[in-house]
């Protein structure tokens, strides 16, 4: 005759259970911060391409001056410079929580106000970014081709 209750077997299975699922979740809620940052870092990696890739579109010269959490771009077109609202050509913002910590083109940091320049031919300088979310920091590059990309 059984009595009213739980075996010892039944309890230890559920015990196996929740700790199981309680090491899946402590692993899901720590692990995507990198990830986080990574995607951050692809998101301006992609800014990037996509401004170089508009310069030749469009047979202009784009200028962006980099600051620590911004980005802002000016158009040479028709003698004179203006505006660029990146808000048109891109789908998303400057990523949260990154920071960038220096640049280099051509392998020399870049001096006060000194802009980045994207040209009409494609024929871009050798651009370095490092970024930053204060836990993680990689740096975006740029290959011969053009493309830009986020090594650690």
């Amino acid at each position: 005759m059984r009595t009213k209750g739980f075996t010892l077997i039944e309890i230890m299975i559920v015990l196996v259970i929740m700790g199981v699922m309680s090491a899946v979740a402590t692993i899901s809620i720590t692990a995507p911060s990198y990830s986080r940052f990574l995607a951050s870092a692809e998101k301006l990696t992609a800014t990037f391409s996509i401004l170089s890739d508009d310069a030749i579109y469009t047979s202009s010269v784009i200028a962006c001056s980099l600051g620590s959490g911004n980005i802002t771009c000016s158009r040479y077109r028709d003698g004179e410079w203006e505006d660029l609202d990146l808000k048109k050509l891109l789908s998303w913002s400057w990523p949260s929580g990154l920071v960038v910590k220096q640049v280099l083109i051509n392998g020399n940091p870049i001096k006060e106000k000194q802009q980045i320049k994207f040209l009409p031919s494609g024929d871009n300088d050798s651009l370095s970014v490092e970024v930053s979310n204060g836990e993680f920091s990689s740096w975006i590059d740029s290959d011969l081709a053009g493309r830009y990309k986020v090594s650690n």
